[in-house]
């Protein structure tokens, strides 16, 4: 191999490593406003918002393993709708069993509605389509 060649194969990895390098940044920083939501003397916040931004993040962090980390941003789009549609279908189920048991407060059925619905649906239009996935041919 050249020089030039070298060069720009260490290019091509910097890239790469930036790439992981800044989903690991954005998983710990929220994974900071999840800690935070544990010190309840300094936010005061509503149990209900704590939850919903709690399960949020969940999802979020979920979606951004998977399509980076597993590389399934890379792979053939029909696998990230796949994978978006088993968890806009899996959450309610989750949080219906929830509720049903007595895990979660019994709020309001407004509130229950939009947190059953809102965040998959949200989570799912954004992270799903957001991922435009390439050709499979990466490995």
């Amino acid at each position: 191999m050249t020089t030039i060649e070298n060069k720009e194969l260490e290019e091509s990895w910097v890239k790469q490593d930036w790439v992981y390098i800044k989903t690991a940044l954005i998983l710990a920083f929220f994974t900071a406003i999840e800690v935070f939501t544990y010190f309840e003397s300094v936010h005061k916040a509503p149990e209900w918002l704590l939850v919903t931004t709690l399960s949020f993040l969940m999802v979020v962090k979920f979606f951004l393993v998977a399509g980076v980390f597993m590389h399934l941003k890379d792979d053939n789009s029909v696998f990230t709708k796949m994978m978006t549609m088993g968890m806009c279908i899996a959450w309610p189920v989750y949080f219906i069993m929830a509720f049903a048991l007595g895990f979660l407060p019994d709020w309001n059925v407004i509130i229950k509605v939009l947190f059953l619905f809102l965040p998959p649906g949200v989570a799912g239009f954004w992270l799903g389509f957001s991922f435009k996935g390439g050709d499979g041919g990466h490995h």
